[in-house]
């Protein structure tokens, strides 16, 4: 056998070897691989130590298995198409839609009625409110009226009193009336005239005094000079002072009492400095009474004292309520119920707005499992929902729930927090040749590479 023939032999042997190799390769190794890559795994989003080759529930949380290499692709694809999205917004896979537990709800103009309850109190009411007093200087010598809450009605006897000026222009009364009734005999018309104005001034001096006329024409009949006289109310209410007791002397004008008329009361309402805003004249209002439990009183708000009450800090709100079976006293304590307004506005839940102090803002569905951050203005708050006065509109889909985590994800993916740096106090100067944000970045990735790294270099 010569030489060519022997490199033949190898060349044909090693052909044949490798032929060989590829042929167990093929017919068992790689098919063995294939059927391993095509065996479809099981595992949770929320537990991926959890692995299974069924479709099942997760043992720890109880939320249904999904294939695992749906998540890997969910996760590329979501790597890979945050460029194609506004560099405010957030695009989630369908599974990190269930890890935040992700919900939307269209929002809806909404009837918004507020109410507010503050503390109040009874007061007289000032236009209701009298004093009796003495209008002619002398010594009370008897008082019809003894005591505080005692009830007087207008014309009721009220007080007695001896006054030496009252006694002495009877005297010139009853004189100047002799005078008249000599000189009018006498056919001098200028006499009689000059009688005539002196038992006028005499009479108007004893009527300003609050002598009646029934008692001058008695005077006038038995010409007997009354020591004392009697005075009467002018005014019917509940007697709430009395200053003096019988033997006082007393000065022309001095008050002897107080009266109140109890059948109309002001309701005076504390509001607080924030909440003054919200009320306005007109408003209706509830009042409540521990002394009546069962009774709510309506009537409405008729005047707002202008000045601020700096020591309560408080805003007086007056109220004039009707009072005939007299249950409201003066000075018991009340709640007031105000409704304060009533508007029709566009209306979220409360736990889709994320407050930052200075701002507020929702996140809105563009599209599915596209989310971006929009400032809004919040207005009035009822039932668990706020009044949006500005920055959304009827049919928006806001998220209800997830959108702090739609927030620390948006943190994650853009580097910063929602465009809340666009809304600073004090804002910075673009620093155009800075930080350039790459929307296919993926920090958090990226973190995971690293620790990786220092792991195995330990």
């Amino acid at each position: 056998m010569n030489k060519t023939t022997k490199i033949l032999i190898a060349v044909l042997a090693v052909i044949l070897i490798i032929g060989g190799g590829y042929w167990v390769f093929t017919a068992f190794i790689k098919k063995d691989s294939t059927e391993s890559s095509e065996k479809e795994i099981y595992t949770c989003p929320m537990h991926p130590q959890i692995i299974q080759d069924r479709p099942g529930q997760c043992p720890i949380c109880g939320m249904d298995l999904v294939k695992k290499n749906q998540i890997d692709k969910e996760v590329e694809s979501t790597d890979h198409s945050l460029g194609e999205v506004n560099v405010s917004s957030v695009k989630l896979s369908p599974s990190q839609q269930v890890l935040a537990n992700v919900q939307v709800e269209k929002v809806r103009t909404m009837q918004f009625q507020g109410e507010k309850t503050f503390n109040g109190y009874v007061k007289i009411n000032e236009t209701k409110f009298a004093h009796i007093s003495t209008a002619v200087s002398g010594k009370i010598v008897n008082m019809f009226v003894n005591f505080e809450g005692q009830m007087v009605k207008k014309g009721q006897k009220v007080l007695e009193i001896y006054s030496p000026e009252l006694v002495s222009t009877q005297k010139e009364y009853l004189l100047a009336l002799d005078n008249f009734n000599q000189v009018k005999t006498s056919g001098n018309t200028l006499a009689t005239d000059q009688a005539q104005s002196l038992v006028n001034a005499a009479r108007e001096r004893l009527i300003l005094w609050e002598m009646t006329r029934g008692q001058i024409e008695e005077l006038e009949k038995s010409r007997d000079v009354k020591t004392t006289t009697i005075q009467y109310s002018k005014y019917t209410g509940i007697v709430t002072k009395k200053y003096v007791h019988v033997g006082h002397w007393a000065m022309a004008g001095e008050d002897i009492y107080d009266v109140a008329d109890l059948s109309t009361v002001w309701v005076v309402a504390n509001v607080y400095e924030s909440d003054i805003q919200y009320i306005k004249s007109g408003q209706t209002a509830q009042i409540y009474s521990t002394a009546y439990p069962d009774e709510v009183i309506g009537a409405k708000i008729n005047f707002i004292n202008p000045i601020f009450n700096p020591e309560s800090r408080t805003l007086e709100v007056r109220i004039d309520v009707s009072n005939k079976d007299m249950k409201l006293k003066p000075d018991m304590y009340l709640k007031v119920k105000i409704n304060t307004y009533a508007t029709q506005s566009v209306g979220v839940p409360k736990n889709a707005v994320i407050r930052t102090g200075d701002h507020n803002y929702v996140y809105i569905e563009k599209e599915k499992g596209v989310y971006e951050p929009i400032e809004v203005q919040i207005g009035y708050e009822q039932d668990g929902y706020y009044a949006i006065t500005s920055g959304l509109n009827d049919g928006d889909l806001v998220v209800t729930s997830g959108g702090f985590l739609i927030d620390s994800e948006t943190q994650i993916q853009k580097g910063f927090t929602s465009g809340h740096e666009k809304h600073t106090d004090n804002p910075v100067k673009e620093d155009k040749d800075g930080l350039k944000i790459n929307p296919g970045q993926d920090i958090l990735k990226d973190l995971k590479e690293k620790n990786q790294t220092d792991e195995h270099k330990h």
